[in-house]
């Protein structure tokens, strides 16, 4: 919404900020989303009476160039709350009247902007690490209730949407994702219990009460498959999640998570009791325009991403 509305230009010089890529280099965005009232109550006019919430709402953003954000945190008793808003509201009434503004574009974009900001406050995106790396540890998956609720839950709220087919690459990464997520929890489920209160876990199911040599043998592998396979999708959803930020970046907004950086996952505890953090991301000729190929044959090209846990077989 903000660079829609701004055009993509700084609310002062009014200069343009993204640079269009070269032959050899992708484009460069020289703007940023900035605070009218900082984040903090510490920051430039953060003493301003807005809620944590109100803070990273568009009406107390502007866009601005690099220069100008700095003179603005720099100099900000020149630079008031006030001030901030008429430069911001006078900059947007500038791009309606001289620049041919497309008002169905714009209303397409906050579609858009609105869809992604649901979609990350449902699954706590800026907390993946945390409620996602449960999956890859300690050998037994497990997953708290809520966000395999909200894995659920996004799936039905995702194909409900009315997409209006501006950015088709956006539409098809969001679901590249919803099945991703469809085929997790389908999966991780099959052999999910209650962990106390609060989550899920994979049963040992190789577990069994009779004497069994070759019956425990069969379900260890049967088990060792399994949560082979809940990792393996686990990353693939992290994957899925990467690839819609990558899709945003390239068709709606050039600086979206320029500063979070991309959502990772953990595994571990290994012998040392040290973790390993993973960049998962498709690459080269998996960025198709839906690179998830379903459950059966994932389970087969699985071993070529760039990170996986499990391998099985092509049936012959």
């Amino acid at each position: 919404m903000l660079w829609g509305r701004a055009a993509n230009r700084c609310a002062i010089c009014r200069n343009e900020l993204v640079m269009d890529a070269s032959e050899t280099d992708d484009e460069s965005v020289v703007g940023e989303a900035c605070h009218i009232v900082a984040s903090s109550q510490d920051g430039p006019r953060g003493d301003f009476p807005l809620t944590q919430e109100q803070r990273d709402k568009y009406a107390n953003l502007i866009l601005l160039c690099n220069v100008h954000h700095k003179q603005i945190d720099d100099q900000y008793l020149a630079f008031s709350v006030e001030r901030l808003v008429t430069l911001k509201r006078t900059h947007e009434d500038w791009v309606r009247s001289q620049l041919g503004f497309d008002t169905a574009k714009q209303r397409d974009d906050e579609f858009y902007a609105g869809v992604i900001d649901e979609w990350a406050l449902r699954i706590d995106l800026d907390n993946w690490i945390n409620r996602a790396s449960p999956i890859l540890c300690n050998g037994q998956p497990s997953i708290d209730k809520e966000l395999l609720q909200a894995l659920e839950d996004i799936r039905v709220w995702l194909l409900s949407r009315h997409w209006p087919g501006r950015y088709p690459t956006i539409e098809s990464a969001f679901v590249n994702f919803r099945l991703v997520a469809q085929d997790f929890c389908m999966t991780f489920k099959e052999h999910a219990v209650p962990r106390w209160e609060t989550s899920f876990q994979t049963e040992k199911f190789y577990k069994i009460p009779q004497w069994d040599p070759d019956l425990y043998r069969r379900l260890g592998n049967s088990f060792d498959s399994h949560v082979a396979l809940v990792c393996d999708l686990m990353l693939e959803l992290t994957r899925s999640i990467n690839y819609v930020f990558s899709s945003i970046r390239d068709g709606l907004i050039p600086s979206y998570r320029s500063e979070e950086g991309v959502v990772v996952i953990q595994s571990g505890p290994l012998m040392d009791l040290s973790y390993t953090t993973y960049r998962v991301e498709y690459r080269g000729a998996e960025r198709t325009a839906r690179p998830y190929p379903g459950l059966a044959q994932f389970k087969i090209d699985r071993e070529s991403r760039d990170v996986h846990f499990g391998e099985e077989r092509a049936e012959v």
